[in-house]
């Protein structure tokens, strides 16, 4: 190597952009293009544009004038190393007579020879013609800053040129399958970087040390925050921009961009997202503006959302379905779902406070209640009198007795001494309201004793009585018997039925199922060893508790019991099925209620309850509220998923609560204490009567009964 001379000042550049000179790493070359002017032996190609005209900008790569490709005929590809080797001979006597600066053209010279010893590397590949050229910068990473980004843009191989003039297939670097040095890994097999053996050429060590050192320098400004890069997702790697992108900033008081999808959008989707909204996103909603306001006013945007957020149930197979009584309305083309919605939610605050329901007692009978079922427009009750009384719920008045002859034919059951009717509704002051003078009736078949138990739908009624039979009345028909149910050698002390089955319990120890619609005798169950008190049916599964302290699960078809759920210390006066199946409840003597896992016999939760007997349990299989009534006068509201109590109500009969039973709405109960009590939580809340059932108030009252 000749001397070097002194580093001379750089020509101009010509408008046309090209430049005739060696170039240095200033700043300014980041952003021009630059080549190598022709000459006689060799000609320069212009390099083609990047795609993207930012990454350009970034490369450096560009700046550098062995980055542009210096056309030559090859005779063949075994003669391209030894060409390259006389090129890089003249290339650099060429450098030394034109008096380049040493440092310039040493610069220079390192990258030349660093592209050189690659080169021959790569020409001498031999590449299998059945492996498809693989481009692995679709593989590696693309960000700024990423390594082999500005490894791959510092190589001149990207568009050569054949001997025959056509552009070459080659469009990356491709590493040789086998090391050309044993003890060395495959330089750049995989996405690792090249690796440059020891004993290479000096060119070639100085190429990969500018490079390291370059990659510091942008580690250190660009990436300063490297401590935070994983270098695998992505995650904290930083991205540069343009000038042109740059220059486009945020500052702190620019105004933020806001978008009304409620008035863009088409009105039906708009009214599809808002439906998603519940009643307190809907009220701040409508406060946005008035055509939101107008927007939201649409009743099916509140139908949505209150059949998504007030029919979820505890333990039932479906939603709550509209129309059945549970405080959803039939879907009507009329209904205000907007006051639906608010009048179900100040309902729902009623329940958790506990302290806003409106308490009435409706009299009549003569003595004990047992007895008693209800729905939005009636409440049928059975009482040691024999009788059966059918009470109107809305007027608050008896609309019919059932008896026996000598009973319903006495005045007494009518009038007290002094002429004044008997059934009346008082409040807890005793104050007497709403006097009616109902209907008597006695059929042929009748109850001789008392009425222990009793239910109905919209076809039949069921009473089991103290005489041990049942008897089955026709609703429609005006309360008319259907037939008896004989088979009991004692009282039947509880009923259940489905569509399918009747089945009733007794103090004789059996159950019996029934068949509804001829009313014979199916299967008798035998295994308890005391008073069956109490029975659930569920499909083809029954559920029973007796005064022998256990709790069992039948199997209809096979007239067996499944399983037997042991835990109660005395014997028990009450159980509950959820409707889907899956929990009992049980209660009695020893005054604690058990939830029980029906599918494995697991008791879920313990719940000391009461101070007396637990003689009544009701579980609402859509709210997961229990209700119990104790010899204690005491009615209490627990949680059945937690087992907290939620609410109580002491002393509220001035006798034993014989029975309790709650809806979306009241609580009622009756005791030893011939009174009915009503806990109404929906009373006095406007618009309460939409969440009522479809059914007209006139359309129950067949043949002049309700």
């Amino acid at each position: 190597m000749g001397p070097m001379t002194t580093e001379e000042p750089l020509p101009a550049l010509p408008a046309n952009g090209v430049y005739h000179g060696p170039t240095t790493l200033g700043g300014s070359s980041y952003s021009q293009d630059t080549t190598i002017a022709p000459d006689d032996h060799h000609r320069e190609a212009r390099r083609p544009t990047p795609a993207n005209p930012f990454r350009a900008g970034r490369s450096v790569s560009t700046c550098l004038p062995w980055r542009q490709q210096e056309k030559d005929d090859f005779p063949s590809d075994d003669s391209v190393p030894q060409s390259l080797s006389e090129l890089s001979i003249k290339e650099e006597k060429r450098e030394l007579e034109g008096g380049g600066s040493r440092h310039g053209t040493s610069l220079k010279r390192k990258f030349r020879r660093a592209s050189l010893t690659l080169m021959k590397g790569i020409v001498g590949r031999d590449r299998r013609s059945s492996e498809p050229a693989v481009d692995y910068h679709d593989y590696r990473p693309t960000t700024a800053h990423s390594t082999w980004n500005r490894i791959r843009q510092a190589t001149p191989f990207r568009h050569l040129k054949t001997s025959h003039g056509e552009r070459s297939v080659l469009e990356t670097i491709h590493s040789p399958f086998k090391s050309t040095f044993p003890e060395l890994p495959v330089p750049g097999n995989g996405f690792v970087p090249p690796i440059i053996p020891h004993h290479t050429g000096a060119a070639a060590k100085a190429a990969a040390a500018m490079q390291n050192e370059y990659l510091a320098f942008t580690q250190h400004h660009y990436l300063s925050t490297d401590e935070f890069n994983d270098r695998e997702s992505g995650i904290g790697i930083a991205v540069t921009t343009s000038e042109a992108q740059g220059d486009t900033v945020m500052n702190e008081n620019s105004a933020v961009v806001r978008v009304d999808f409620v008035r863009d959008l088409p009105q039906e989707l708009s009214v599809q997202i808002l439906a998603y909204l519940d009643a307190a996103q809907l009220g701040t909603a409508s406060q946005v503006s008035r055509f939101w306001n107008r927007v939201i006013q649409d009743q099916y945007i509140w139908r949505q959302s209150f059949l998504r957020e007030k029919t979820h149930t505890y333990a039932t197979s479906l939603p709550v379905q509209p129309g059945v009584g549970a405080g959803v309305p039939t879907l009507r083309p009329e209904n205000d779902w907007q006051k639906i919605y608010q009048a179900k939610e100040e309902l729902d605050r009623r329940w958790k406070i506990g302290t806003q329901a409106r308490t009435v007692y409706l009299n009549g009978h003569l003595d004990s209640i047992y007895c008693l079922q209800f729905d939005e427009n009636k409440i049928i009750t059975g009482s040691r009198d024999k009788t059966i009384r059918i009470w109107d719920m809305r007027a608050l008045q008896c609309r019919l007795v059932i008896g026996p002859p000598e009973v319903v034919n006495e005045t007494s059951i009518l009038f007290d001494p002094n002429g004044k009717p008997i059934h009346y509704a008082s409040s807890i002051d005793n104050n007497g309201s709403n006097p009616s003078v109902p209907v008597t009736v006695s059929f042929p078949v009748h109850h001789k004793a008392s009425i222990l138990c009793l239910q109905y739908d919209d076809d039949i009624l069921v009473t089991g009585s103290s005489d041990s039979t049942c008897i089955v009345y026709s609703v429609k028909s005006g309360y008319r018997p259907v037939r008896r149910l004989q088979c009991h050698t004692a009282a039947v002390l509880d009923l259940a039925f489905d569509d399918k089955h009747i089945v009733t319990c007794s103090k004789d120890i059996t159950i019996c199922v029934w068949d509804r619609e001829t009313g014979a005798l199916l299967k008798q169950l035998r295994g308890h060893t005391g008073p069956v008190n109490s029975v659930q049916l569920r499909g083809n599964t029954i559920v029973s508790c007796s005064g022998d302290f256990s709790v069992r699960l039948w199997n209809i078809d096979s007239a067996k019991t499944i399983r037997e759920f042991a835990g109660h210390t005395k014997g028990l006066a009450c159980s509950q099925f959820s409707e889907d199946g899956r929990f009992i409840a049980s209660a009695g003597s020893d005054k604690v209620i058990r939830i029980w896992d029906a599918n494995t016999g697991e008791c879920l939760r313990e719940i000391p309850a009461h101070d007396s007997l637990v003689r009544s349990l009701h579980l609402d299989s859509v709210s997961g509220r229990l209700i119990s009534g104790s010899y204690d006068t005491d009615i209490k509201v627990f949680d059945m998923e937690t087992g907290e109590q939620l609410l109580n109500f002491p002393r509220w009969h001035a006798s034993w609560v014989l029975s309790a039973k709650c809806d979306y709405r009241r609580i009622i109960s009756t005791g030893q204490d011939p009174k009915i009590l009503i806990m109404d939580f929906g009373a006095d809340i406007q618009d309460i009567h939409m969440l009522e059932s479809a059914r007209k108030y006139e359309v129950a009252c067949d043949a002049g009964f309700i």
